[in-house]
């Protein structure tokens, strides 16, 4: 469904004229409800929640690991520090702050150079460098006259651990709920791995690392994959072998193949096809789901984000509100909100790519009654790579959410009270598994 109508056209010089060389192919690929259509049906947007993965970063892979020489390649050099957010993903962020304005201004949720007042608008970051940085592009690109100031609890880089919180497994219920998942997902990570490390074994030339010759092997022993509880308890959920170790090489491949857009410098000539981009992208995305998408670390992870957002929801003086953490936050959230499976197009990372947004869109009708519009909005690939300018006519990719056991209204609504219902249901479970009492 194509967000724009004719009334939007006065509203593409917002982001400028060179907006227009954004190209963006959807295919088959669902898009949220248009919310334009929502407001001409009399849903008028009250309240914006949105929960942010960070933009482009420079890698965290080091360059003596382990995990490095497994590439015979030498790493790409940044000019940043390690896990510090890029210039080309603050110019990224500022893009999506850009459209984020184009959008609101035609929703009549704010008017032009929108100075909030005192409570009316929350950035609220991680402490690290990265997650801080992206919330203030963000705010710049759609607020650039408000100086709004980003919320963050710690000193620069520290772990605010109502973002980041240890795989610790401390109660009975939780870790037998761990458990379960693990038995029940383990195999098909493994397969895919198989399945999928030919591609980097490819891109990292890996016969010939020193790694494979310290080694004298030629190939990544996916069957050496294995559960590795760590901790004096045994109770942190952790996973090892060669697998797992070429799994963390991938954050310097991923983080090169969007900050460079020449295909041939991104994959150090190795030839990648889009199977092969996509075949690392199932890596790295299904290692993080084994971890965060696993229903207790989801649980017990996820807690402090959500009453934020709950508590956002019932704030009617709060009218937009931006936290800014991680991937493993999306997995979290989504996971333990029970939201159906899904697949992003046009994207390698395609549960959570970099700078996407959990949105929450609160709507009222004319009778009073609320709804939530839930959907997740990110770059393309193609978008991400080349920074492409976003406006109306060339929005980021926009895909809905749906919940299981909720019900979608036929313009693709959920009751708010079925929403604060599910949130109140998720702290209940909380408190069932893990409160030690």
């Amino acid at each position: 469904m194509n967000l724009l109508k004719p009334r939007l056209k006065k509203l593409l010089n917002i982001v400028g004229a060179a907006s227009l060389s954004g190209i963006l192919i959807f295919g088959s690929a669902p898009l949220a409800h248009a919310s334009s259509e929502l407001t001409d049906k009399g849903y008028q947007l009250e309240q914006m929640i949105i929960f942010s993965r960070h933009n482009l970063r420079t890698t965290i892979v080091k360059d003596d690991s382990s995990s490095a020489s497994m590439m015979n390649h030498k790493l790409p050099e940044w000019n940043m520090p390690s896990g510090n957010l890029t210039m080309k993903g603050g110019i990224n962020e500022t893009i999506l702050g850009q459209y984020m304005q184009a959008y609101l201004l035609d929703e009549g949720f704010m008017p032009n150079s929108w100075q909030p007042a005192y409570g009316e608008v929350d950035f609220y970051a991680n402490s690290y460098q990265r997650t801080i940085a992206t919330a203030q592009y963000f705010a710049v690109g759609m607020l650039p006259t408000a100086n709004v100031p980003i919320r963050h609890t710690l000193s620069i880089n520290d772990r605010d651990p109502v973002f980041i919180k240890p795989h610790i497994l401390d109660t009975p219920k939780l870790y037998e709920l761990c458990m379960k998942y693990h038995n029940d997902n383990f195999e098909a990570y493994k397969a895919d791995c198989h399945r999928c490390f030919g591609s980097f074994e490819k891109i990292s030339d890996f016969k010939n690392s020193p790694f494979a010759k310290q080694h004298g092997i030629s190939h990544i022993d996916t069957s050496n994959l294995y559960l590795n509880m760590q901790g004096e308890n045994k109770n942190i959920l952790n996973y090892s072998g060669d697998a797992r170790n070429a799994y963390k090489l991938l954050d310097a491949i991923i983080m090169n193949y969007f900050e460079e857009p020449d295909n041939n410098m991104a994959d150090w000539g190795s030839g990648m096809t889009d199977q092969d981009w996509k075949n690392i992208g199932c890596i790295k995305t299904r290692g993080i789901e084994m971890i965060s998408a696993n229903p207790a670390i989801a649980l017990r992870n996820s807690h402090d984000i959500l009453n934020i957002i709950a508590d956002d929801l019932k704030n009617d003086r709060l009218k937009f509100a931006f936290l800014c953490g991680h991937d493993t936050n999306i997995f979290n959230i989504l996971t333990v909100l029970q939201a159906e499976d899904y697949t992003l197009p046009e994207t390698i990372l395609t549960k959570a790519p970099l700078g996407i947004k959990i949105v929450l869109e609160k709507r009222q009708d004319a009778a009073g009654n609320l709804f939530i519009n839930p959907y997740l909005m990110y770059m393309s690939d193609r978008q991400q790579r080349n920074s492409s300018q976003l406006n109306l006519q060339h929005p980021p990719m926009l895909y809905p959410l749906s919940f299981k056991g909720l019900h979608k209204t036929e313009d693709g609504l959920y009751p708010y009270a079925e929403i604060e219902e599910r949130l109140n249901m998720i702290n209940d479970q909380y408190n069932e598994y893990c409160v030690i009492k």
